[in-house]
């Protein structure tokens, strides 16, 4: 890609890109609950006072599969799993990197932020947004 191409992002507001990226969620002034994605309202009390503020760059794998059968724009394999962070009590579904999905993935396993292709455009081009990596 030039440096005149731009890059495509998916969800370019749910993330930054830091070298060392983080999720922005949701978090209510009022009853401090969070949400990512970050909503409009607290789900709980309703309460519009939401803030956006950002995850903990480090999370736990709650659960995964390896998805091996996809859509055509999506590579696989590919890990996928739900991401707790257990302090701000927010879990979030996104795709996981490994070096090996069969022996790198485990219940508990540390996971970090990423930014990589997550899938391809319909012109073959890659398309990025956030992932998790195992920690090792």
């Amino acid at each position: 890609m030039s440096e005149s191409e731009e890059r495509k992002v998916l969800h370019a507001d749910f993330f930054t890109e830091d070298p060392e990226p983080r999720l922005v969620a949701g978090k209510s002034k009022s009853s401090g609950n969070w949400t990512f994605p970050p909503y409009l309202a607290d789900p709980v009390s309703f309460k519009d006072d939401i803030e956006h503020t950002l995850l903990p760059r480090r999370g736990v794998l709650h659960s995964f599969t390896i998805v091996r059968r996809s859509l055509p724009d999506f590579p696989v394999p590919f890990g996928l799993g739900l991401i707790d962070f257990p302090e701000q009590k927010v879990r979030v579904m996104a795709q996981i990197e490994a070096d090996d999905l069969e022996s790198d993935l485990e219940l508990e396993a540390e996971v970090e932020t990423i930014i990589g292709v997550v899938r391809k455009a319909k012109d073959g081009s890659d398309i990025y947004s956030y992932k998790f990596k195992v920690v090792k």
